[in-house]
Protein backbone atom coordinates (compact mmCIF):
# COMPACT_ATOMS: atom_id res chain seq x y z
CA UNK A 1 0.00 0.00 0.00
CA UNK A 2 1.40 3.39 -1.04
CA UNK A 3 1.75 6.02 1.64
CA UNK A 4 0.61 9.55 0.76
CA UNK A 5 2.75 12.33 2.29
CA UNK A 6 0.75 14.39 4.78
CA UNK A 7 3.16 17.29 5.43
CA UNK A 8 5.04 19.61 3.13
CA UNK A 9 8.31 20.77 4.65
CA UNK A 10 11.21 22.56 3.02
CA UNK A 11 14.61 23.02 4.66
CA UNK A 12 17.42 24.90 2.94
CA UNK A 13 21.06 25.13 4.02
CA UNK A 14 23.23 27.95 2.67
CA UNK A 15 21.23 28.11 -0.60
CA UNK A 16 23.13 24.98 -1.66
CA UNK A 17 21.06 22.10 -0.27
CA UNK A 18 17.28 21.58 -0.07
CA UNK A 19 15.46 18.83 1.76
CA UNK A 20 11.75 18.54 0.95
CA UNK A 21 8.86 16.42 2.12
CA UNK A 22 5.33 16.23 0.77
CA UNK A 23 6.51 15.80 -2.83
CA UNK A 24 4.21 13.73 -5.03
CA UNK A 25 5.84 14.01 -8.47
CA UNK A 26 8.83 15.41 -10.34
CA UNK A 27 7.39 17.26 -13.35
CA UNK A 28 10.74 18.17 -14.88
CA UNK A 29 14.32 18.93 -14.00
CA UNK A 30 17.44 20.36 -15.54
CA UNK A 31 20.46 22.23 -14.13
CA UNK A 32 18.55 25.57 -14.20
CA UNK A 33 15.07 24.58 -12.92
CA UNK A 34 13.36 21.73 -11.10
CA UNK A 35 9.55 21.52 -11.06
CA UNK A 36 8.01 19.45 -8.28
CA UNK A 37 4.39 18.67 -7.51
CA UNK A 38 3.80 18.87 -3.77
CA UNK A 39 0.73 18.47 -1.59
CA UNK A 40 0.72 22.29 -1.38
CA UNK A 41 0.94 22.86 -5.14
CA UNK A 42 3.66 23.04 -7.77
CA UNK A 43 7.09 24.24 -6.61
CA UNK A 44 9.62 25.73 -9.02
CA UNK A 45 13.24 25.65 -7.83
CA UNK A 46 15.43 27.93 -9.96
CA UNK A 47 19.18 28.24 -9.88
CA UNK A 48 22.34 26.82 -11.40
CA UNK A 49 23.95 23.38 -11.36
CA UNK A 50 20.81 21.94 -9.74
CA UNK A 51 20.57 18.20 -9.27
CA UNK A 52 18.41 15.71 -7.41
CA UNK A 53 20.61 13.97 -4.86
CA UNK A 54 17.90 11.77 -3.30
CA UNK A 55 14.39 10.88 -4.50
CA UNK A 56 11.83 8.73 -2.68
CA UNK A 57 8.35 9.52 -3.98
CA UNK A 58 6.74 6.78 -1.88
CA UNK A 59 7.86 8.68 1.21
CA UNK A 60 7.42 12.05 -0.54
CA UNK A 61 11.07 13.02 0.00
CA UNK A 62 13.46 14.87 -2.31
CA UNK A 63 16.92 16.32 -1.73
CA UNK A 64 18.31 18.90 -4.14
CA UNK A 65 21.86 20.24 -4.43
CA UNK A 66 23.13 23.23 -6.40
CA UNK A 67 23.02 27.02 -6.37
CA UNK A 68 19.44 27.94 -5.41
CA UNK A 69 18.30 31.37 -6.64
CA UNK A 70 14.52 31.15 -6.21
CA UNK A 71 11.73 29.01 -4.77
CA UNK A 72 8.39 29.79 -6.42
CA UNK A 73 4.89 28.40 -5.89
CA UNK A 74 3.23 29.63 -9.12
CA UNK A 75 -0.44 30.44 -9.09
CA UNK A 76 -2.64 27.93 -10.91
CA UNK A 77 -2.77 28.18 -14.68
CA UNK A 78 -6.55 28.77 -14.55
CA UNK A 79 -6.11 31.99 -12.53
CA UNK A 80 -3.41 33.11 -14.99
CA UNK A 81 -5.81 32.43 -17.89
CA UNK A 82 -8.53 34.47 -16.16
CA UNK A 83 -6.17 37.45 -15.80
CA UNK A 84 -5.13 37.22 -19.45
CA UNK A 85 -8.77 37.01 -20.52
CA UNK A 86 -9.53 40.25 -18.62
CA UNK A 87 -6.54 42.03 -20.17
CA UNK A 88 -7.36 41.02 -23.76
CA UNK A 89 -11.12 41.64 -23.80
Amino acid sequence: MERTPSNHRLTMNNRQFLSLSGVTKVQSFDPKEILLETIQGVLSIKGDKLGIKHLDLKAGEVEVEGEVDALIYPRSSSSRQNILAKIFR
